[in-house]
C-alpha cells in the first residue's frame, strides 16, 4: 500500500498528541493514518501513531498473511488433542492497552492481511473482547475470530453479527455428540452447541457483507501412536466416515440457511471425491466452508518419550505468519503454545524493533539455509528416531514448499 502525504495545515491540530512535525509542507503517512489526519475534527479522539519511516527487513515478507493475537490463554474446554494440559505459561488475559498498542503497530506498519484472535484459549472469555474488536475496526484491520463456539449465546451472536468480521473459524473438531463428549472435557449439550453454531452462521449470512465462515473438523487416521498414548478415540479414521460427516453438516447448513432445493444425488457425487489424507477446504455456499485437517502433536508436545532433534527443516513461521501472546511475547509461529520461541516483548520494545532484532536475524539466516537455529524449532521438527529426525525435516520441506498443492485440496459443492 503506497504512502500518502498530508499537508501540514491538516496536521497542526494534531501536534499536541503526536508531537511536533518536521519541516516541509507535509508528512508522509500510511494511508490509514492519512485518512484519520484528513478526517479529524477538533474534539474527536485521535489515534496514536508514528510516521512510516522504516520498513521490514528483507528476510521477512513485505506483508504477512496473518498475525495471531492471543487475547487470553484461558479456555472453557479441556480437549484431549490440545496442549492446554501441558502448557506451563501462567493463565491470563492481555491488557486492553497492550492489545490496542499491538493493533496500532500492525495497522501503522501495514503488516498483515488480517489479524486472527487465536493462539491458545477462547478469545470470547476476554472481559474486554468487544472493546478490543471495536478498536481493531476503527483501525480498518481485517479481523479473524477463532472460537470453539460454546459461548455463542443469543446476545453474543447479536453483538458479533454487528461487527465487521473478516473471517470466523469454528473449532468444531469433533463433529458428533459421541466424539465431542469423549474428547472435549466440557459439560455442554451437543445439540444446543451445534444449534448455536448454526444460529451464528445464519446471523453472519444475514449481513450485507458476510464474513468468511469456516467450520473446522479434525481427522484421526494418521496419528495412531499419539491417539493410543492420549486415549483419543479414532472418531474420523476413514474417508467414508469423513464423507458422511461432510454430508451431514452440509445438509444441516443448507437447512439452517433455508436452501432446501439441493439435489442430494448431485451433492453426493461431489463429496465422493473427497479423501482423508489431505487438508480439504470444501466450499458449501459462497464463503461458507468446512475445513478438514489431520490431528497433529503440536511439534512433539503431546507425544511421550525422547525426541531426537532435527538440524534442518522448513516451516511457515515468520514466513507467512507469527504470533503475539497475551503477555506481549512475540513468537515465531502459532504452534508455539508455550512461548518457547519468544524473540522479544511488546512491553519492552516496539514490534518493528523486535522484528529487526538480532534474535530473529539469526533465526531467519538459518531458515534461509534450511538450518534450524532455535532449540524449539529443532524439537518441533524432531522425531523419536535418528532416521526420523532426518526424514521428517525433509518431508517438511517437500510437503510445505513443493508438494503443498497436492495435499491442500479445494472443493465446491454448489453451482
Amino acid at each position: 500500500m503506497d504512502c500518502v502525504t498530508v499537508h501540514r495545515d491538516k496536521l497542526k491540530p494534531l501536534e499536541s498528541r503526536w508531537g511536533k512535525f518536521g519541516g516541509g509542507d507535509g508528512l508522509t503517512l500510511h494511508p490509514h493514518w492519512a485518512h484519520h489526519a484528513e478526517a479529524w475534527k477538533p474534539g474527536e479522539p485521535i489515534l496514536d501513531c508514528m510516521p512510516v519511516t522504516e520498513r521490514l527487513p528483507s528476510y521477512l515478507p513485505r506483508k504477512f498473511k496473518r498475525i495471531h493475537l492471543e487475547l487470553t490463554n484461558r479456555c472453557n474446554f479441556s480437549c484431549m488433542f490440545c496442549p492446554d494440559a501441558v502448557m506451563t505459561r501462567s493463565r491470563g488475559a492481555m491488557q486492553e492497552d497492550l492489545a490496542r498498542s499491538a493493533l496500532d503497530q500492525i495497522a501503522q506498519l501495514d503488516l498483515a492481511e488480517k489479524v486472527t484472535f487465536h493462539v491458545m484459549g477462547e478469545p470470547l472469555l476476554h472481559p474486554r473482547f468487544f472493546q478490543i474488536l471495536d478498536y481493531a475496526g476503527k483501525l480498518n484491520l481485517p479481523v479473524g475470530l477463532t472460537t470453539n463456539g460454546a459461548l455463542l449465546s443469543l446476545s453474543t451472536i447479536q453483538r458479533l453479527a454487528e461487527q465487521d468480521l473478516h473471517q470466523v473459524d469454528i473449532s468444531l473438531q469433533t463433529p458428533d455428540a459421541a466424539s465431542f463428549m469423549a474428547t472435549r472435557g466440557a459439560r455442554v449439550d451437543f445439540e444446543a452447541y451445534r444449534a448455536g453454531i448454526m444460529d451464528f452462521l445464519a446471523a453472519c449470512e444475514a449481513r450485507p457483507s458476510p464474513p468468511i465462515f469456516k467450520i473446522r473438523i479434525m481427522t484421526t487416521r494418521f496419528a495412531r501412536k499419539m491417539r493410543e498414548q492420549l486415549g483419543i478415540p479414532d472418531f474420523m479414521g476413514s474417508a467414508e466416515a469423513l464423507r458422511q460427516t461432510i454430508l451431514e453438516w452440509t445438509e444441516l447448513i443448507y437447512q439452517r440457511l433455508n436452501r432446501n432445493t439441493v439435489d442430494r444425488a448431485k451433492l453426493l457425487g461431489k463429496i465422493k471425491g473427497i479423501g482423508i489424507h489431505a487438508w480439504n477446504v470444501i466450499e458449501i455456499s459462497h464463503n461458507v466452508f468446512i475445513e478438514t485437517y489431520v490431528l497433529t502433536d503440536w511439534g512433539n508436545a503431546l507425544g511421550q518419550g525422547k525426541i531426537v532433534e532435527a538440524g534442518h527443516g522448513y516451516c511457515f513461521g515468520m514466513r507467512d505468519h507469527f504470533a503475539i501472546l497475551y503477555s506481549g511475547d512475540v513468537v515465531l509461529c502459532c504452534v508455539d503454545f508455550d512461548g518457547r520461541t519468544s524473540i522479544g516483548n511488546l512491553e519492552d520494545a516496539s514490534l518493528l524493533e523486535i522484528l529487526k532484532g538480532p534474535k530473529l536475524q539469526e533465526i531467519m539466516r538459518g531458515f534461509a539455509r534450511g538450518k534450524l537455529v532455535h532449540p524449539h524449532c529443532r524439537r518441533c521438527l524432531g522425531s523419536a528416531t535418528r532416521a526420523g529426525s532426518w526424514i521428517k525435516p525433509a518431508a517438511s520441506f517437500m510437503g510445505l514448499k513443493v508438494l503443498k498443492p497436492l495435499f491442500y485440496r479445494n472443493y465446491r459443492l454448489f453451482d
